[in-house]
């Protein structure tokens, strides 16, 4: 009898990580649907999008580059001063002109990828082909978001770096990511990012309103009034 309990203890856990593992699929499968699909995102080279930083009121046009696979750059500029940060696929810089920085400060490791705005260096969403790149997730159970029942998505990159995801049971879109913040000057505090306003552009949905805060304070609105697809970008101007 002892055997035959643990052989059936055995299998229920088999069972109930496989289960797991198929509801996770299954839930990123629907999300990857709602932003258009996998075959869709990999027709797209480049992505060009410009509109509003908002730092605790204070407005800051800004212009952001993104070309596969993982090529970045991003400016914001106010009364002729600008800050640059951006990530060639090997090295990051960033110039502070608003700390009247006039050279590149040359950025490796994490923090190469850790951008100030929080944005994924990656073109395309980690999770569609997430297995090929190393990736791993887990289906972490329900909760709400602003009222919103959400499925909880965990994923362990590659790298090592884990965020817990919030996809939306009605539409599966995403509607929040929580992960510690990629910007030295929050100190590696607990950061919540909020996605809404999605739009469909030349068939990807992607979102034009997103909201960072930490201690349930925004530390960064970001609205995106255009968004452009497939425009030729030099690979010149992600450069060191």
């Amino acid at each position: 009898m002892t055997h035959k309990k643990a052989f059936f203890l055995f299998l229920f856990i088999a069972f109930s990580i496989v289960a797991k593992s198929q509801t996770a699929d299954e839930i990123v499968a629907k999300y990857i649907h709602f932003i258009g699909g996998a075959k869709h995102w990999k027709k797209i080279k480049t992505i060009t999008d410009s509109g509003t930083y908002n730092y605790g009121g204070l407005k800051f046009p800004f212009e952001s580059f993104s070309k596969a696979p993982n090529l970045y750059k991003y400016v914001v500029t106010f009364k002729g001063k600008s800050f640059t940060q951006a990530y060639d696929g090997k090295e990051g810089w960033r110039i502070d002109g608003f700390k009247k920085e006039t050279q590149k400060t040359i950025l490796r490791d994490k923090l190469a990828t850790g951008l100030a705005n929080e944005q994924d260096v990656e073109l395309e969403s980690p999770f569609i082909e997430y297995q090929k790149k190393g990736h791993q997730i887990f289906f972490e159970g329900k909760d709400t978001v602003d009222s919103k029942m959400c499925y909880k998505i965990k994923m362990i990159r590659k790298d090592a770096d884990t965020a817990t995801y919030f996809f939306d049971t009605t539409d599966f879109g995403l509607v929040k990511k929580q992960a510690i913040s990629k910007n030295s000057e929050l100190e590696n505090s607990l950061l919540n990012i909020f996605y809404s306003d999605y739009a469909i552009i030349e068939g990807v949905n992607v979102p034009h309103k997103i909201v960072c805060q930490s201690n349930e304070q925004n530390i960064l609105i970001i609205t995106i009034d255009n968004v452009k697809i497939n425009v030729p970008i030099d690979d010149n101007i992600f450069l060191p």
